[in-house]
């Protein structure tokens, strides 16, 4: 079979006494144990005999095999450059896991775009039809029965392969965050409800957080972390869970304190954990970092932020701070705490 040959290669290039310090650097930075800056912990480069290609996101959707060889070339070029982050797999299907399970239909782009489908919205009716009750989602519908199958087929290559299985971590789908999904749900006009219907979002925020929180339960149960710590976009954070909060970036303080923090913040004391935002957060900083379980925050537009706010609120309250996107002035605040990557 095509793709074992390249699962072997995998199995053969993970050298045991180089991926244990990896992973060791990780765990401190994660569990805010180390005291000087961060920023990963490089590899000597492994080589492949085997002529490895990027596989395009359309075609990995269609194939079971070409999903999962997708997620092992980012383990291959991860070994063959020597990167420093952690080695991950996961079932990426994309933003729209949740909402998909609520019967949003999906989008795919054109091929050529080589990018992750997103979700067309179900309307405000149908939606609210959920938030009443009358309508019940379930995990194994839309991409969760997808998210299922590929699981299954990880614990197989986990109980073939046992350095794969002990170095290369099974990253959570996809989840999103509770207001992110009912954005994708409602549609835009979600902004006008906040205003017009305050009892049916709260119905349905709840109605979404279960969901997340039943999918959450289920990936730990199927690949529990001994260690404590949830990957997420390539590096490692304490906690179980990793909640994304794009939609904060549209919503004032006071809406972010109504609306995102009980449902978020019953997510993290749950599991503890990670928030992702893309845009503009300083706004929201200081709520988002009071809650309980919060360990780590990750932003990919500094540009658009009071950086000196986002750094205050975080890293020098002993939260970490990861920024996926150029570096930033530092300067007076605990380079410990922030990672560059």
């Amino acid at each position: 079979m095509e793709l074992e040959r390249f699962l072997e290669d995998i199995e053969e290039r993970l050298e045991p006494d180089q991926e244990e310090e990896v992973l060791a650097a990780w765990h401190a930075w994660a569990m805010h144990e180390n005291t000087v800056a961060f920023s990963g912990c490089p590899r000597k480069p492994a080589r492949s005999c085997l002529e490895w290609r990027p596989i395009n996101i359309n075609d990995a959707f269609a194939d079971d095999d070409l999903m999962i060889l997708s997620q092992f070339y980012n383990v291959h070029k991860a070994l063959e450059t020597g990167a420093g982050r952690t080695l991950y797999i996961r079932a990426n299907y994309g933003v729209g896991n949740i909402a998909t399970m609520f019967g949003a239909p999906l989008f795919m782009m054109d091929r050529e775009a080589d990018t992750l489908p997103n979700v067309r919205a179900i309307g405000p009716e149908n939606a609210a039809a959920f938030a009443r009750g009358e309508l019940i989602p379930d995990m194994k519908e839309g991409n969760g029965a997808s998210i299922l199958r590929m699981a299954e087929r990880f614990q197989r290559i986990r109980e073939k392969y046992p350095k794969i299985a002990r170095f290369v971590r099974i990253e959570q789908p996809d989840l999103q965050g509770p207001m992110d999904n009912c954005e994708l749900l409602w549609g835009s006009g979600i902004f006008y409800a906040l205003y017009d219907e305050p009892d049916t979002i709260h119905a349905l925020l709840k109605t979404v957080t279960r969901l997340i929180e039943d999918m959450a339960d289920k990936w730990h149960e199927l690949f529990p972390r001994g260690d404590g710590t949830c990957s997420y976009f390539t590096h490692v954070e304490k906690g179980g869970i990793a909640i994304r909060d794009d939609s904060a970036m549209n919503l004032s303080p006071d809406f972010f304190d109504e609306y995102i923090a009980p449902y978020d913040g019953y997510l993290l004391k749950k599991y503890g954990g990670v928030v992702h935002f893309c845009g503009r957060g300083d706004h929201f900083i200081d709520s988002l970092s009071k809650l309980e379980g919060l360990n780590g925050v990750n932003i990919s537009q500094p540009h658009l932020n009071d950086m000196d706010k986002i750094f205050s609120e975080t890293a020098d309250r002993g939260i970490n701070l990861s920024i996926t996107a150029p570096e930033v002035d530092m300067t007076g605040h605990d380079r410990a705490r922030i990672l560059y990557w």
